[in-house]
This record gives structure tokens, sequence and C-alpha cells, in this order.
């Protein structure tokens, strides 16, 4: 299928060109932050990263402004692009005792960005803590009050801009946007624009990786398997959303629809004797291992072992090296995580059994490109020491339990740490899932912390590590992507396949 929009590309360029003069000519700090973060939440700020770090780098003066809602604005966006900002900047804004002051009640806009600042925290940031606390508290009751602000309100209280996946975050803010009385046409178009000339990318992919499945004719040979390659690619693009980022799509949406499949086979069809033989078959690596297996896992053990085989000599033709050691590493020890542990035990497991360090690896030599050498050692030899592969499975296996407890318990299965914690405290479910929620804001403290420390060294791995969990954030957002879809995910699959409508904008709205 042809792109449909790749003969947009000279007024996708002019339109870059003009919204890059609306970040040269603005003229006061607060009109460059409102700027900044209208094109983040549009998904067309990475046009302009080195114009957008530069602003950034001057806007560090803790005296910027004097209202709540440009500090926390400021304090948000400095952290979220890897600048340290300390929160004395909030200093002026609390009372001795470290309560906010009484008269930020009613200050609505100050509060909604005071709260959305609140999710950059970092351990042992208790000022944070109580922004958090203070905006939700008073902005439940503005929200009552102030019907217009009613709607945006709800949303960033169930669920915050950090944490939100930027495609479907873009999606979203153009509909809001382009009803917003301050709306600059030039953004509204690039972002219209740019959006499209993505999805077509995107679209193309998809056909090609159907074609693969369709290849693979496991309606027939695996019937008992769920379908879903278009979730997973959802997911693998959502990890990796950068056009030049494609060969990474395709291998872990490969990867996903593989693991979905095993996850099938060791969950529900396949009996002990046949699951040992597979995982020794993984360990051995060697397609004479196939001889051992029945004929319905000869099938995927044929699939995964040739999804490796093409991952390998790619990189050894691209990057010169061999990367197969470390696949077969974390791809045994996750099909080799199944036992029945305490809830800590459980939760240190589930750095393997979601798979999530074997994904960061595909996306370290997915993005890397020849730079990949200097972060082997630190990303992929030593990955269990690394904070950026750690604490997103962390998050990413709590959130998947989180939404997933009440199906699988139904079910009769047990492994969830909502159920482990139930057991091994006594406490409700509802307890549990309060737990829960506490242990993934935390482990976001920490991630935070990493974000800022590694961003300029390490920015393309920092990029994958935060996209992969906002991404698992989202789809697990409305129930259960990988079981039976809920509208909202229904919808969010369907971003991949529709573009949004446009309008041509009159040449002059550019002057």
């Amino acid at each position: 299928m042809e792109r449909k929009f790749e003969s947009h590309g000279p007024r996708l360029e002019e339109l870059k060109q003009a919204a890059k003069e609306l970040l040269a000519t603005a003229k006061e700090h607060c009109d460059h932050l409102d700027l900044i973060n209208t094109m983040q939440r549009l998904g067309v700020a990475y046009h302009f990263e080195k114009d957008i770090k530069d602003i950034l780098a001057k806007l560090v003066d803790v005296n910027i402004a004097s209202d709540l809602y440009t500090v926390a604005l400021q304090f948000r966006l400095l952290r979220k692009n890897g600048i340290f900002i300390s929160t004395d900047v909030f200093n002026k804004f609390m009372e001795r005792d470290g309560k906010f002051l009484d008269s930020l009640r009613e200050d609505v806009t100050g509060l909604l960005s005071l709260y959305e600042a609140s999710y950059l925290v970092m351990p042992d940031e208790h000022v944070l803590d109580e922004a958090l606390y203070f905006s939700s508290k008073n902005l439940l009751v503005q929200k009552e009050l102030i019907r217009n602000m009613a709607e945006q309100i709800q949303q960033s209280l169930e669920f915050p801009l950090h944490w939100r996946m930027p495609w479907t975050e873009s999606r979203d803010f153009i509909d809001v946007y382009q009803k917003d009385d301050k709306m600059n046409f030039v953004l509204l178009e690039l972002a219209k624009l740019n959006y499209n000339t993505t999805q077509s990318v995107y679209l193309k992919e998809l056909q090609q990786l159907v074609d693969w499945w369709k290849d693979l004719n496991y309606k027939e040979t695996l019937p008992f398997v769920r379908d879903r390659l278009l979730e997973c690619y959802f997911w693998a693009m959502g990890c990796g959303p950068q056009l030049q980022f494609s060969k990474f799509r395709w291998n872990l949406t490969k990867f996903a629809c593989i693991a979905t499949i095993i996850d099938d086979i060791y969950d529900t069809y396949g009996s002990l004797d046949e699951l040992e033989q597979f995982t020794n078959a993984v360990y051995r690596w060697d397609l004479k291992a196939i001889e051992q297996l029945s004929e319905y896992m000869k099938v995927i053990y044929s699939t995964l072992y040739n999804h490796v085989s093409e991952m390998v000599e790619d990189a050894l033709i691209h990057n010169g090296m061999d990367i197969l050691p470390y696949i077969k590493e974390h791809e045994a020890r996750w099909l080799h995580s199944g036992y029945n542990p305490t809830a800590d035990e459980y939760f240190e497991n589930g750095l393997y059994k979601v798979g999530i360090p074997i994904s960061i690896v595909y996306g370290i030599f997915g993005v890397m490109g020849h730079s990949i050498n200097e972060y082997l050692s630190e990303f992929v030899e030593h990955w269990s020491e690394s904070d950026l592969v750690c604490l997103p499975a962390y998050i990413i296996r709590l959130l998947d339990d989180l939404k997933t407890d009440k199906i699988e318990m139904e079910r009769g299965e047990s492994m969830n740490f909502i159920y482990f914690y139930m057991m091994e405290k006594g406490a409700s479910e509802e307890e549990a899932g309060d737990h829960v929620k506490g242990l993934i804001r935390n482990l976001w403290k920490k991630l935070n912390k990493a974000i800022v420390k590694d961003f300029h060294r390490a920015p393309a791995i920092v990029k994958v590590s935060v996209d992969l969990t906002r991404c698992t954030h989202r789809i697990y957002q409305y129930g259960d992507w990988f079981g039976i879809q809920s509208k909202k995910n229904q919808d969010s699959v369907k971003s991949i396949l529709e573009p949004i409508q446009t309008e041509q904008y009159d040449q002059a709205l550019l002057k």
C-alpha cells in the first residue's frame, strides 16, 4: 500500500519551520513553557529537540515565576526532559509546617499543574508527596464547582500526564486542542499531518506483519492460541514509536506474538512433561532438540528459533556482534520462572515472568545501531543491576497483576501478586490493590531518578525504558489488553488503522 501522506512532505516541512519560528520568537518564559508543553502533548516536539533542549537549559532559575501554574509546569518539563530541578522551587507556596498555602485551594489551573508535577517525584521528596495530597484533595472539590474543567480534572486524576503513552495522548489532545480558544492553527495542522504521516508508516509495517502471521498458519496448526497480532504491534509501536525504529517494532511484535502463544501453552494447554521438554529445548538451543517435542510444540519452537536466528544474523551483519548468548539467557530464564513463591519472591520473579528484560534488550539492539557497544555491558550483560531495565519490569508486572487478578482468580490461577499478598497478609482484595498502587508510585520515584541520571548519557535507553512503561500503563488502563478487549482498548487499536480527518488551512496562517 502506498503511504497516503507521503505527498504532504513539503507542507509538513513548511509547518515545522513555522513552528520553529514560534519557539524562536516567544518572549516570555511562561510562553516558552506553554509552547513546549503543547508541542509535547501534540506529539510534535521531537522535531525540535535541540531547540527545546536549549530553551529549557536557560529556564532552570528558581525565580522564573511567582505563580503556581508556571512554577509547577517549569518543574515538570525540566525533569521530564532530563534536567534536575530542586523541589525548593515550591517553598514560596508553603507554610513553615510543610503544608501548602490555604490561599491556593481555589487556584484550579495552579492545582492541576502542581498535581501533574507531583508525578515527577523522586525518593524521599516529601514536598511532592504533600503536593499530590493537597492538589488531589482540592481538585476533587473544584471539579464539582468549575464545570468547564471537570472533564480535564477527572482525566488527570485518573491518569497523570507523566504516565500517558505519547501516541494515544497526542490523538486525544488534538481533539481537545482544536476546541481551545487559544489554539494555534500552525501547531494544529502540524500535529494532524504529523500524526497521519506516522500512522501511514505504522499501517504499512502492520500489513507486512499480517503477511508474516498468515504464513505461520497458526489458525490451522495451533487453533487454541490467541490471535493478538494487532495488540502486539500496538504495544511494540508504543515502546518504540520513532519512525527510524522500524526494526525494533518488527522484532518486538514478533516476540510478543510468540510470547503470547507460549504463554497460552504454559498456562492452559501443555502438559507438565511437554512444558519441561520445551523449556529444556530452549536451554539447549539446537534444532535437533525439536525431535523430542510433541507435534504442536515443534511448530512454535521452529518459529521461536527462526525469529531469534534472524535477529542474531542481523546484529552480526549490522553491529558486528553475536547477541545469541544474551537472547538465550533471557528467554530461558523467562520460560523457567514458574513456581509458587511468597509475595516478595513473586515480585522479584516478576522480572522474568513478563519478559520485560528481554523486551528492553530487543529495544537496545533495535534502536542503538552502531553505538551499542558502549551500552552492552551495563544494560545487557549486567541488566539486573540497571534501574532502566529492572524498574520497568517491576512496574509492568504489577500493572498486569492489578488489572488481571479477578479474571485469573476466577479461572483458578494463583500466580498473581494480589493473590499472594492477600494470602500472606490476610488482606482484602481492595487493600492488596491499594498496596500495589503504592508500590507502583514508589517504583516510578526511582525510575524518575534514573531518567534524570541517564537522560543525557544514554538517551535512547531512557527513551525505550520510559516509553515501554508508559505504553504498558495505557494498555492495562482499561482492563486486560491481551484478554477480552474493552471498547476503549479497541479504540486504541483502531488508532493505528484510521487517520485523523484533516482540514486545509490557508497559507496566510503561516505568516
